[in-house]
């Protein structure tokens, strides 16, 4: 290897003055004559750089001026070549192995078994970290705050009481139980709408993974032309393309330009600053503005009763389904408020979320229901009009089928359950199945029946165009009258 760079110079056209007494002062004329052009490698002077002996000097050296030797270094050896390359693959290995580690250590933390965690990538485990970490702010910063720590008073009975091994193992599996007894699942939404938790359950009525819903946005399970409706019930706004306009408190465009353009992996925030005002612009790219509850909304309170259609992959296909691919869901909410020390309230508390349980209504391909003592069925036209009745509603009712036949139910529905009634239609046609909240059913010697009713709009498999209404209707308090109620004041 040289000591030094070689310089290669080009002296094509260049004139030189013969300086006396030079060797080479012959091969040029005198002055203002050309030379002849050469072109060569020009080595730099010799002299002793770095210590090092001169050019000419040092053995093993081609002598400058040798044909075909233009003084660039020579190529790295093979060997050495591979020996970098080896250690950087090393360190590049070593690396990785350090970082699955400590995402094999951040996976065994999250509240899942083992088998699931052992198969996650490294971005679901920062999505479900992410959502767990949110879920435990959701569920300590609300009202009421969810702790699982016991009162001092029951800590002392607890201990005097000898419990029992049966007893610590159903309340070590109290929540499984408590899933499994629900029909239907359990989940939590935050602000922005995207899932802190959907139970294991969800598999049984949707055929959906927990893991991969967990952190992802509500409106990527929903059909679209429920966006609207599900953002007006939860008062979000919705950008300008999801779903055909935005919720309550805000347009669809609004100001979520910067929100609706966040990673998927982004975490799921509240919205909600510490003054009480909602922020602006969310981690969802579906959500420009997150839950607020606004004195414009025709919803008020904090209980919500709506039925949307999510995705299902255990939905049969076919032409004969309103919504192939999606189930109708009814889903019982709760908005949860952020908890304030402040007893003097002068404004509305921001919301952290919703809590909900969602119940999933029989799929129309099945055509055969197990009937309980207190149901019986009826079939209706499209303007609820009752076309026949089962003979078993003199059993339940003060009613004979006859009595029913070619009666409309908002006719039969007591005066103050009519707009719901009605709600309920609207979703019918529209989603092709609805189960309505409780009405009352007015009796025809006096009183009312509380009733609830599971609709799905049924067609032909020979005619398409041929569809009927069958409601499964669920009687859940007899019929109660008036002379009852004074012979029991007497």
């Amino acid at each position: 290897m040289l000591p030094y760079q070689a310089v290669a110079m080009d002296y094509a056209g260049y004139q030189r003055q013969p300086t006396p007494g030079h060797p080479g002062s012959h091969m040029v004329g005198s002055l203002g004559m050309s030379a002849v052009p050469f072109s060569h490698s020009w080595m730099v002077p010799t002299q002793d750089l770095c210590g090092m002996p001169p050019y000419n000097k040092m053995p093993n050296q081609h002598q400058p001026g040798v044909p075909g030797m233009h003084g660039q270094q020579q190529p790295i050896e093979p060997g050495i070549l591979e020996l970098r390359k080896e250690k950087s693959r090393d360190a590049a290995r070593s690396r990785r192995g350090k970082e699955n580690y400590e995402f094999y250590e951040l996976a065994k933390m999250l509240p899942l078994p083992a088998a699931i965690t052992s198969q996650l990538d490294k971005a679901s485990i920062i999505r479900l970290t992410i959502s767990y970490l949110k879920l435990r702010d959701f569920s300590g910063h609300g009202d009421p705050p969810w702790t699982r720590e016991a009162s001092s008073s029951s800590k002392l009975k607890s201990a005097a009481i000898r419990r029992s091994p049966a007893v610590d193992l159903f309340e070590q599996h109290q929540g499984t139980h408590i899933l499994q007894s629900l029909d239907g699942f359990a989940l939590a939404v935050a602000a922005d709408g995207r899932f802190l938790y959907i139970s294991e359950t969800v598999s049984i009525y949707l055929g959906l993974s927990q893991v991969e819903m967990t952190g992802s946005s509500i409106f990527d399970y929903i059909h679209q032309a429920d966006h609207s409706e599900i953002a007006e019930q939860l008062g979000l706004s919705l950008t300008s393309g999801s779903g055909g306009g935005g919720g309550v408190g805000g347009g669809g465009g609004g100001s979520g330009g910067s929100g609706s353009g966040a990673a998927g992996l982004a975490s799921p925030t509240s919205g909600a600053s510490d003054d009480g005002s909602g922020t602006h612009g969310t981690n969802n790219p579906d959500v420009a503005a997150s839950m607020t509850q606004a004195s414009t909304s025709g919803y008020k309170g904090y209980d919500r009763s709506f039925c949307i259609r999510m995705k299902s992959t255990l939905t049969k296909r076919g032409c004969h389904f309103k919504s192939s691919g999606y189930r109708v869901v009814l889903l019982l909410c709760k908005l949860r408020p952020q908890y304030t020390f402040s007893h003097t309230r002068k404004s509305q508390p921001p919301l952290l979320g919703m809590v909900a349980l969602a119940i999933a209504l029989p799929p129309p391909s099945v055509h055969e229901i197990r009937l309980e003592c207190d149901m019986f069925v009826t079939r209706v036209n499209f303007d609820l009009r009752i076309a026949h009745c089962e003979p078993r509603v003199s059993d339940l009712l003060d009613y004979t089928p006859e009595d029913l036949v070619n009666k409309s139910l908002y006719s039969l529905c007591h005066a103050e359950d009519a707009n719901r009634l009605r709600k309920s239609h609207s979703d019918l046609i529209e989603k092709g199945q609805v189960l309505t909240g409780y009405y009352r059913l007015m009796n025809k010697s006096g009183g009312y029946t509380w009733l609830q009713t599971c609709a799905t709009v049924v067609c032909s498999t020979k005619n398409a165009d041929e569809q009927n209404i069958i409601c499964v209707n669920y009687v859940i308090r007899y019929y109660y009258s008036y002379q009852m109620f004074l012979n029991f004041l007497k």
